[in-house]
């Protein structure tokens, strides 16, 4: 049998369900508690509110240290930790972290570091600066900390932090590459087209991906070769994710998100074992899997953000959990902000352009149920928008 395994972010639905296609049974640390991941794992504990879209360090620690009295192997990090590597340095002091060591993720979100080692390993990206450039035009100001690209905006719009820089926009297509490393080296498992469109005043909020995506033979070589550059320089393990814009079969990157990203859901049953126990390997054992993904229909998933603030009523949570396509399911009395994520829907089919048709059909279907409803109802207190990755 294998080990008990904690899973922790903001929300960690995808991970407890590829803990227990991986035949890991799961504690789901989070700050939701979505009924899908209730169900998916052993157990579950909060480690913050959802309001505030934050981990809270305490919570977060306790909840390690119980699970580490209990017999629990290590814990695997989602969404919310990479601008904070001293907090998954002081939760691998009560539990191992299976995973990217803390001053790998500190390196990797550095732009400093991060841009400058790209630089020198001659690997493609946006020109990067850690100043405002001279004239705004053109540029993008990039906040790391925050999450689903809520941080990024024209440069006109100034911004003063730690992690803060400037990139120049470049034409491309948003895309992402699944890889996974032992520290040394790499293996790209696969491509996805990210779905991004503009929300509440933001232009680039992360929306969802469609894939795994056939990949041209040239285009495999390059980001195979990227991924394994990255693993050596950094020291990589586990599953990452590398973010990069895709034109005319030319990439530039423009991120590593140094965990098991979001994009896992569309391998789920696609590779032998499930990918989690493949990310334990890589990490605890130094070992890259041989199993091949499996090709298969275009998945995808889309994040259905509420057009309006209120409460979630029992019949609306009750015919979200009825269709099988709908994921991270709050339940009766979920507080939803205007803009908060909903839920998450998720489609299959032959093409990516299929594919992205049925989700689009599926989060008006999700909108009407809940305008249809009165499930969004103003609330009487104001509430903070929320976001999920």
């Amino acid at each position: 049998m294998k080990p008990l395994l904690a899973v922790a972010g903001l929300s960690v639905r995808m991970l407890a369900e590829a803990a227990g296609e991986a035949g890991f049974p799961c504690a789901a640390l989070d700050v939701f508690g979505d009924a899908d991941t209730r169900r998916a794992a052993a157990s579950w504990q909060p480690i913050g509110r959802a309001q505030g879209l934050a981990i809270d360090p305490r919570a977060f620690l306790a909840a390690l240290e119980r699970l580490a009295a209990a017999g629990a192997a290590g814990w695997i990090a989602g969404s919310g930790f990479e601008p904070q590597p001293e907090l998954l340095a002081a939760g691998n002091r009560r539990l191992p972290l299976i995973g990217n060591p803390p001053e790998a993720v500190a390196r990797v979100r550095g732009p400093a570091d991060f841009f400058g080692r790209l630089a020198a390993l001659g690997i493609p990206h946006p020109e990067t600066r850690l100043t405002p450039p001279p004239h705004a035009a053109g540029w993008l100001c990039k906040d790391p900390p925050t999450h689903g690209g809520r941080g990024v905006r024209p440069a006109e719009a100034t911004l003063a932090g730690p992690g803060i820089h400037y990139q120049r926009r470049l034409p491309g297509v948003p895309h992402s590459a699944l890889f996974l490393a032992d520290g040394r080296r790499a293996r790209l498992l696969g491509a996805q087209r990210q779905l991004a469109r503009p929300l509440a005043g933001r232009s680039y909020v992360f929306r969802g991906c469609l894939g795994p995506l056939p990949v041209a033979p040239a285009l495999a070589r390059t980001l195979a070769g990227i991924a394994d550059a990255l693993a050596g320089e950094f020291g990589l393990r586990g599953l990452n994710g590398l973010d990069f814009l895709l034109a005319d079969g030319q990439v530039a990157v423009l991120e590593v998100n140094p965990r098991p990203p979001g994009c896992l859901d569309l391998y789920r049953g696609r590779f032998p074992g499930g990918l989690l126990a493949a990310h334990w390997a890589a990490c605890r054992e130094g070992r890259l899997p041989a199993g091949e993904v499996a090709a298969q229909a275009i998945r995808g998933f889309e994040v259905v953000f509420a057009r309006r603030a209120g409460r979630l009523d029992g019949a609306t949570a009750r015919s979200l959990a009825a269709h099988s396509w709908c994921h991270d399911l709050p339940g009766p009395g979920a507080i939803l902000a205007r803009g908060a994520p909903a839920c998450t829907v998720s489609a299959a089919a032959a093409t990516a352009r299929e594919a992205a048709g049925r989700l689009a059909g599926r989060r008006r279907q999700v909108l009407s149920l809940l305008e249809e409803k009165n499930a969004a109802r103003k609330s009487a207190l104001p509430v903070p928008p929320l976001e999920r990755q």
